[in-house]
C-alpha cells in the first residue's frame, strides 16, 4: 500500500511539473512578439472577443472583401434577427463543444479527450449585432489584404463538401442564433482554440505573441 502511496505521489508531482513547465511557456511564448504590420486607421473593423477561456473572431457580415451570407445560409440562423451585422467564428474540439453547453455539463473526461485524445474539431458560428463597446471584446482596423488573408484563413478551416460548400451539424447550437460546421485540424494542448485565434492574426500579419494556448495571451494584444 506505502508503495501504492509513493507510486501515486510520483505521479501527480509529475504531472504539477508538465502542467507548471505548460503554463510558463505559455505566459512566456505569449509575450513574444511577432511583428505585424502598422495598424491602420482606414479598413475593416474586426473584433477578438472571450468568455474568459475562448476566443472567437467577430467579423462583419458583408464587406467589399467577404459577403459571409453567401456560405452561412440564413435558415441556419432561424432566430437570428433582421439587422444582424456580424458573424463570430470560434475553432475547437467537436467533443466539448458538444457537450458542454454549460460550465456545469464539464466532465473531466470531456476536458482529457480534448487535450489528448487529437479527435475532430468543429466551427461555431453565431449571427450577432456589432459587439462594438463590450469590454469582452477587442476591436482592430485591418487593411483590405490583411483582411482578406483572416478571411481566407477562417475559410480555410471550415471542412467543405464535394461542391465547396461548408458542412453544418444540422441541431446542433445552443440556441437559434448559432450552429456548428464540421471543420479541419486537430485540436491538441498546442493548437488550441485560442492557438487557432493568434494563427489567424498572424496571418492576417497582426502583432501578436509566438504561441498563444490561452486567451489571456490573445487578448494582452487586441485590448
Amino acid at each position: 500500500m506505502r508503495a501504492v502511496g509513493i507510486g501515486a505521489a510520483l505521479v501527480a508531482t509529475l504531472v504539477g511539473v508538465v502542467v507548471g513547465f505548460y503554463a510558463l511557456a505559455a505566459t512566456v511564448l505569449a509575450r513574444v512578439e511577432v511583428e505585424g504590420q502598422p495598424a491602420g486607421r482606414d479598413g475593416v473593423e474586426i473584433f477578438v472577443c472571450t468568455n474568459g477561456v475562448h476566443t472567437d473572431f467577430v467579423l462583419p457580415a458583408v464587406s467589399r472583401v467577404m459577403d459571409w451570407t453567401t456560405e452561412l445560409r440564413r435558415g441556419d440562423f432561424p432566430g437570428a434577427d433582421p439587422w444582424t451585422t456580424h458573424f463570430s467564428f470560434g475553432w475547437g474540439d467537436r467533443a466539448f463543444y458538444l457537450e458542454t453547453r454549460r460550465w456545469e455539463d464539464l466532465r473531466p473526461g470531456t476536458v482529457l479527450s480534448a487535450l489528448f485524445g487529437g479527435g475532430p474539431t468543429v466551427m461555431h458560428v453565431y449571427a450577432l449585432y456589432t459587439p462594438a463597446g463590450s469590454p469582452d471584446c477587442g476591436a482592430l482596423i485591418l487593411r483590405e489584404g490583411q483582411y482578406r488573408a483572416l478571411v481566407d484563413y477562417v475559410r480555410g478551416s471550415f471542412r467543405r463538401d464535394g461542391g465547396g460548400a461548408v458542412r453544418p451539424l444540422p441541431g446542433s447550437g445552443y440556441g437559434p442564433t448559432d450552429l456548428f460546421y464540421e471543420a479541419v485540424g486537430r485540436y491538441s494542448p498546442i493548437d488550441t482554440c485560442n492557438e487557432w485565434t493568434g494563427k489567424g492574426l498572424r496571418a492576417a500579419g497582426v502583432t501578436v505573441g509566438a504561441w498563444t494556448p490561452l486567451e489571456g495571451g490573445v487578448m494582452r494584444w487586441v485590448r
